[in-house]
């Protein structure tokens, strides 16, 4: 029966076109066995200390591969007297736990807390090796990642990465945050100070920045990156909007989850990257030109040729970002 229950299970999952599912929709027989079905480990990677207690552990590409075991974002953690908070997790459970490991590395003292900075695969997949680790652990998001994880992109997700990866991530179960934080909390850990911030819809709905003020350290999440990559949720006018807002803090540290950790240039050039498109995609909008024929007027535009093109994705992607630019602007006039 035994036997015949993981033909069964091996049939539905590895089926034409259907690709794995996580664990989380397999029978407690299988749950309590995930050794048997797990992708292979992520190699370690060092983390990169920024201040007196903010870490990240930088990723291995700029988008997911087989190659990089879908490590393209950076997941980061902040080490307290009173323990360790993480703040996003990366792609997988092989992920979650590579980054277990380096936390060890710098302390002995637990994961108390985790903070899922918005609803994309590559920042919460790995929230199942901290839960494993501790039960009862709390995993934090603004309450609209909750939502719509629930709705779908849950599974949306661990799909898109499966496929990217070649499977690697196999072993992962769904793990969703279910506490959340709304924007404007201040909390004391150990000694350390953190501020939550909200500033609407940039990336995506639910993006939340963690501000370590103790370190005038920032966790930006994707709300800012040297990467041209994904806008289809986001909205120009909010991430103008909010990194003007940031652009005047006390930080002295930024901290991308893809790409490295900056001063305040990369805020500005965030902020510049994003009016730039949005700006001249309206002006052209209203002069009757379409979206190929505003394409290179856009990129000629001395920020995207001396900057922006450098950054990954550039070529491939810009064009999408226009579209949408000009959608977000046509929508304003209403």
């Amino acid at each position: 029966m035994r036997a015949m229950k993981r033909r069964i299970f091996l049939k539905s999952a590895l089926g034409a076109g259907a690709g794995l599912v996580g664990l989380s929709a397999l029978s407690p027989l299988y749950a309590s066995e995930p050794d048997e079905f797990k992708g292979p480990d992520v190699p370690d990677i060092d983390a990169v200390k920024v201040s007196e207690h903010c870490y990240y552990v930088p990723a291995l590409g700029s988008h997911p591969t087989p190659e990089n075991f879908g490590m393209f974002s950076n997941p980061g953690f902040v080490v307290t007297n009173e323990g360790v908070v993480v703040i996003d997790t990366g792609s997988s459970v092989q992920i979650g736990e590579m980054v277990l490991r380096q936390i060890r590395k710098v302390t002995s003292l637990p994961v108390v807390k985790v903070i899922n900075t918005h609803y994309h695969g590559d920042h919460w997949l790995g929230n199942h090796a901290f839960v494993a680790e501790n039960p009862k652990l709390a995993l934090y998001a603004h309450p609209s990642c909750e939502k719509v994880l629930k709705n779908g992109q849950d599974k949306f997700w661990f799909d898109f990465m499966q496929s990217n990866t070649n499977n690697k991530i196999t072993g992962t179960v769904i793990t969703v945050p279910d506490k959340h934080f709304k924007g404007g909390e201040v909390f004391k850990l150990g000694g350390v100070e953190f501020k939550i911030h909200h500033f609407g819809r940039v990336h995506t709905q639910s993006d939340l920045a963690i501000e370590v003020t103790t370190d005038k350290t920032m966790y930006m999440g994707d709300m800012v990156m040297r990467r041209v990559a994904n806008m289809a949720d986001g909205s120009y006018r909010g991430s103008i909007k909010a990194l003007s807002e940031i652009e005047k803090m006390p930080i002295n540290h930024f901290i991308p989850m893809h790409g490295h950790h900056e001063a305040v240039q990369l805020i500005k050039d965030g902020r510049q990257f994003m009016e730039t498109i949005y700006n001249k995609a309206g002006e052209y909008y209203e002069e009757g030109l379409s979206d190929f024929e505003m394409k290179p007027k856009i990129m000629a535009e001395p920020f995207m040729k001396k900057v922006a093109s450098q950054w990954s994705g550039y070529e491939s992607t810009i064009g999408k970002f226009i579209v949408i630019a000009i959608q977000e602007y046509e929508k304003s006039l209403f």
